[in-house]
């Protein structure tokens, strides 16, 4: 599944949603790291160099509708020549990014920050998903609440967008993080281990959540969905793109909201494709888009504005990116965000 992460350890929230049971996900986790990144082109009637782009996903479902795009030709009803490449593996997808062979990506904020606290000439373009609930802390049925953690042990994975969940449920609830143990583990596992009851609580997503409360297990006592906008996604595009090529990166902006509006009139037809995609079936596929929401173009320019909640970019980039600096992922802190985010596209196809 993947990480939502704010590092590229493999298995994290955003690197691997193939999951049957978590009977099996050590299984799978390690099946996993055999498969290669998959690419698919769609080619305009009369493509030219200025009109093509590389662009790389890799499985969350909040970039699905990319896969949709794929199959019923909307790339090329805009004219543009799209190659997508799926990542198994984050850490891949970012490595393939951040050395420039391609061209944009859909990634975390959290991974966004690391490129641009290192150097990375690249800028965020769009909001395209906020996690609202999945994923979420989970605890056994003894325990009622955060609260309830003091003096136990919890599993997260450290210095992932998990651990930030972690650290701010228990800032909320008024629980100092150094009276609770924390065992570092892969979301995967350590819900395995909350349900086998080797830890009290733990940090999961899904389906893992929905399974461990389906099997009577564990409960959810925090989630991203009480914090909207603490775990965005972003689509990313390298500075001398934007530059060289924005018509097409404006094709591509619209595009995907086309994709979202025919993913909304056309849902029987688009599920079964998506979760194909994602490894999953439908049902479970189903619930996993429970627990996030895609921005509309409007929401999306209203999540860049400055603001003191969560759900504005600069506001969670500072939040992030201390996090990040303290446990030592980047550092040195971003001077500001704006230098980072590139509004014209999503403004201009709401003008169009």
């Amino acid at each position: 599944m993947t990480h939502r992460v704010m590092s590229s350890t493999l298995f994290s929230r955003r690197s691997f949603l193939r999951s049957a049971s978590l009977s099996v996900a050590v299984a799978i986790a390690t099946a996993s790291c055999n498969r290669q990144p998959t690419s698919t082109s769609e080619n305009a009637s009369e493509p030219s160099q200025n009109r093509s782009l590389h662009i790389g996903m890799n499985l969350w479902a909040g970039f699905m509708p990319w896969k949709v795009a794929q199959e019923k030709g909307l790339f090329k009803a805009n004219n543009i020549d799209i190659e997508v490449t799926w990542f198994p593996v984050l850490s891949d997808q970012l490595t393939a990014f951040n050395s420039g062979r391609l061209d944009v990506a859909g990634i975390t904020l959290s991974d966004a920050i690391t490129g641009f606290a290192n150097g990375l000439k690249t800028k965020m373009i769009a909001i395209t998903d906020f996690s609202l609930g999945a994923d979420a802390i989970l605890a056994t049925p003894a325990v009622n609440s955060i609260q309830d953690l003091a003096g136990k042990r919890a599993s997260v994975e450290i210095g992932t967008v998990g651990h930030l969940l972690f650290l701010k449920a228990l800032e909320e609830a008024g629980i100092p993080a150094d009276q609770v143990e924390i065992v570092n583990q892969a979301a995967d596992a350590a819900t395995a281990a909350l349900i086998v009851g080797k830890t009290d609580a733990a940090y999961s997503y899904e389906p893992f959540v929905s399974q461990a409360v389906q099997e009577g297990k564990a409960k959810v006592i925090f989630s991203s969905k009480d914090i909207p906008g603490l775990i965005p996604d972003a689509l990313v595009v390298h500075e001398k793109v934007l530059e060289e090529r924005p018509e097409t990166v404006q094709a591509l902006v619209k595009t995907w909201y086309e994709t979202l509006d025919y993913r909304k009139a056309n849902l029987n037809e688009v599920l079964p494709i998506e979760a194909e995609q994602a490894g999953v079936s439908v049902e479970e596929y189903s619930a996993i888009l429970e627990g996030f929401a895609w921005l509309t173009p409007e929401q999306s320019l209203k999540a860049f504005e400055m603001g003191d909640t969560m759900e504005s970019i600069p506001y969670s980039a500072n939040v992030i990116g201390d996090f990040m600096l303290a446990q030592k992922m980047i550092t040195k802190q971003l001077d500001s965000i704006e230098a980072h985010i590139d509004r014209r596209f999503v403004e201009q196809y709401l003008k169009s």
